[in-house]
């Protein structure tokens, strides 16, 4: 992607590079994936995640009209919009052409890395072991994404990998709840998905209100280990 193609992405939605994304990403950790059947369903989820708090949402290439979603989301003040389930560099460069501010890949897609980081977009593979987690690190990956969380051990799991790979961000997506998204935080993790079966099931059985709310007491949740967290090592230090 050229100089002219990247000053052009900054002048879609709110635009920011992959540092500063990280950082925001950090304070909140919540990313609401959707992966609905049609765009609209997509932006209906899209935007009660939104008035839920959520101020990251992953779009999947699974959803019909991907792109026109991800580019009417991107020009909503203070939402970060990227694309999911990309495994291929055309579907990364389309999206970060619309403007997706993050890819992420359910697998090691490595070759994604260098085409996101020439238009200062951060990349999220996804890993699965010990080796792949260190070539998605040794590749400059922006965050390993650890899929599926849940059956590979959850916070444990985290808690494991952290031994040997102390350094590593990691982004966890699969079987996250009210019930372990705490654990998650005080483990350690830089991003936590909220996935597209659960909020798609939550929205349709309880409606929008109940919806909202439960998308607000992730966001409590979160604040709450965040600052145990930071309670700890005061403490230490």
């Amino acid at each position: 992607m050229t100089p002219t193609r990247i000053h052009k992405r900054k002048e879609i939605g709110n635009y920011v590079d992959r540092t500063q994304l990280i950082t925001e990403l950090h304070a909140s950790r919540l990313v609401a994936v959707i992966r609905s059947k049609t765009a609209d369903d997509a932006l209906e989820l899209a935007r009660a995640a939104v008035d839920g708090g959520i101020k990251f949402i992953e779009i999947t290439f699974s959803v019909p009209g991907a792109l026109d979603v991800i580019n009417a989301l991107s020009k909503r003040n203070g939402l970060h919009v990227g694309a999911g389930t990309v495994l291929a560099p055309q579907q990364a460069e389309r999206a970060i052409g619309v403007g997706a501010e993050f890819v992420v890949s359910p697998s090691l897609e490595l070759n994604l890395i260098g085409i996101c980081h020439t238009a200062n977009i951060a990349c999220f593979p996804g890993a699965a072991t010990p080796t792949e987690i260190i070539a998605a690190a040794r590749a400059h990956a922006d965050l390993v994404k650890i899929f599926p969380a849940d059956l590979l051990g959850g916070p444990d799991f985290i808690r494991q990998m952290q031994g040997p790979f102390p350094d590593i961000r990691f982004m966890v997506s699969g079987g996250v709840s009210l019930k372990n998204v705490t654990d998650y935080v005080e483990a350690g993790v830089t991003g936590v998905c909220l996935g597209s079966a659960y909020l798609e099931r939550l929205l349709a059985k309880k409606g929008k209100k109940r919806f909202v709310k439960d998308m607000q007491q992730f966001g409590n949740l979160v604040a709450k280990a965040r600052g145990k967290k930071t309670t700890a090592r005061k403490s230490k230090s």
